[in-house]
């Protein structure tokens, strides 16, 4: 899997890389506007973007790539974890929110399972006021 990371914080880069380079590669930027970018310009499989960036804020950035049609899984990540800021993550368009700091382990896990979530149910059949099969 190929993971941005836009953190300005050097230790949780460090940690993040080490928790990550192993299984995935891993792409870091540390401001908004070149997270951004990179993300326009390059293909990855999943972003992790912190909220408090310089420059330009996750939030900010994660409301301009939707804009932009990018559809893959991109989570927030931060120490702030009041229920407005939690909030906040979901209305521009993130996927998941993450609290840090994250244990290597936690993140670990954390990435597999956006990377392999569980099988959705079973569509549901059933029928139209005409009588035809419906699914949904």
């Amino acid at each position: 899997m190929r993971i941005l990371i836009v953190e300005d914080d050097p230790m949780n880069v460090e940690l993040f890389e080490a928790a990550l380079e192993d299984d995935h590669e891993v792409v870091v930027e540390r401001d908004g506007p070149a997270g951004e970018a990179r993300a326009l310009a390059e293909r990855f499989d999943l972003i992790l973007l912190d909220i408090h960036l310089p420059k330009r804020s996750g939030i900010d950035v994660c409301r301009n790539l939707r804009a932009r049609g990018l559809e893959i899984p991109i989570v927030a990540l931060s120490a702030s974890v009041l229920p407005e800021e939690v909030a906040r993550t979901k209305e521009a368009g993130f996927v998941l929110f993450w609290s840090k700091p994250i244990a290597p382990a936690d993140l670990r896990a954390a990435v597999k399972s956006v990377a392999h979530p569980p099988p959705r149910s079973a569509p549901r059949h059933r029928r139209d006021s005409a009588g035809g099969a419906v699914t949904g």
